[in-house]
């Protein structure tokens, strides 16, 4: 079986999607053949990733980044050479259209997998909830037209039911975690001393984009709740974004370490003590189990998907508001005497029974089904090219 996973995430990027596709790539079961196919500033043309050059356009309201105008015959050409039998479509943008393209050309079934909630980014950014309302009916269209959807969390599921989503063909596909990568081994003293941490002034990670939509905009009020009840610390902010400069401004004292590889990342969490995650948007987030299974307890939002991948009152804590002092006073809880060791020790035992050799099976059996689907994609039901125009 031979499957193409369509993306508007080329491979230069380092997040939650990526990260996903990757792990699915490299744990496919014998017999099943997986390609990345995306768009990137240059062209790419390996056994298992295809990025085509393409015109970037920037994003609306996120401008720092470029989605790419997808050059669909190509693909369909790419996809007939392949030999494709399933079309995974994974993001809603250009490249999400491509896929529609390709699947209703080639008559084959596409697979959706649901990874970020843009309706909620775009009322956010844009200060718009019609916008976001928008965005949501927009994203009905793709997601329509897969035989199987697949979710990160059961609060995403209701999301996309609620949204007149097909409740029959949404399925929750869990995420998992690379252990080996992602290990307490990888605690470095020697990073510790350059962060300037200690036990005595604990190490506070935020790994993920510096953006408003992540919610990063609480830590400066965190900090200065913190610093209000004696209690040391500092902050560790691994990513870029548009809040970036603000937040080094608000945050002086805080360690910012722009963009990392996996393989740092890994080393910045296993060095850290705790791991604070304000976003409300997120329908997963992958760096909470990464955090876990650094032996790293977890701070998160009980809204969306991250918690539902760490345990409540073992592993870490879950804030059901935005007051900065509640989330000073959770902190001061899990750093206090040796509880935050044995919830390290539960995070990278909770983190074990999750890694992506059993989360990766929802997905393989999803190929597997939809290529016994009825209802495969007719050239009708295609995306139509402009009058005129070839790509």
């Amino acid at each position: 079986m031979n499957v193409a996973i369509l993306t508007d995430n080329d491979f230069d990027k380092v997040n939650g999607v990526t990260t996903t596709l990757s792990a699915a790539v490299a744990y496919a079961p014998p017999g099943m053949r997986l390609r990345i196919y995306t768009a990137g500033p240059r062209g790419v043309d390996r056994a298992h990733y295809l990025a085509l050059k393409s015109v970037g356009i920037p994003i609306p309201f996120y401008g720092e980044m470029a989605m790419y105008v997808p050059r669909v015959r190509a693909y369909v050409g790419h996809a007939r050479a392949d030999r494709i039998d399933v079309i995974h479509l994974t993001t809603p943008g250009p490249i999400g259209l491509a896929a529609m393209y390709v699947a209703g050309r080639l008559r084959l079934p596409m697979v959706g997998s649901f990874h970020t909630d843009l309706a909620a980014y775009t009322a956010l950014l844009s200060g718009s909830i019609r916008l976001g309302a928008l965005m949501r009916e927009y994203m009905r269209w793709p997601y329509g037209k897969c035989v199987r959807v697949l979710v990160p969390s059961e609060h995403t599921k209701r999301l996309l039911i609620g949204a007149k989503g097909h409740a029959d063909r949404i399925e929750i596909w869990p995420r998992g975690v690379d252990a080996r990568l992602f290990s307490p081994e990888k605690r470095s003293l020697r990073l510790r001393d350059q962060w300037g941490v200690s036990h005595r002034r604990p190490a506070l990670i935020y790994v993920g984009r510096v953006s408003r939509e992540k919610g990063v905009g609480l830590l400066p009020h965190i900090r200065g709740c913190l610093c209000a009840l004696g209690i040391d610390h500092r902050f560790v902010i691994v990513g870029q974004g548009p809040m970036l400069g603000e937040l080094r401004q608000r945050l002086p004292d805080a360690v910012f370490t722009g963009v990392l590889s996996r393989e740092d990342v890994a080393e910045a969490l296993a060095s850290s003590d705790l791991l604070v995650f304000p976003s409300r948007t997120d329908t997963a987030a992958n760096v909470v189990l990464e955090a876990q299974a650094s032996g790293v307890p977890v701070l998160v939002t009980d809204s969306g998907g991250p918690s539902e991948n760490m345990l409540p009152g073992a592993t870490g804590a879950v804030r059901s508001d935005d007051d900065p002092m509640c989330w000073a006073y959770a902190i001061a809880e899990l750093l206090r005497g040796g509880r935050l060791a044995q919830m390290a020790e539960s995070a990278r035992a909770y983190a074990l029974t999750r890694r992506w050799e059993t989360a990766l099976q929802t997905l393989y059996r999803a190929y597997r089904d939809a290529c016994t689907a009825s209802v495969p994609a007719t050239p009708e039901d295609a995306m139509p090219l402009p009058a005129g125009r070839r790509l």
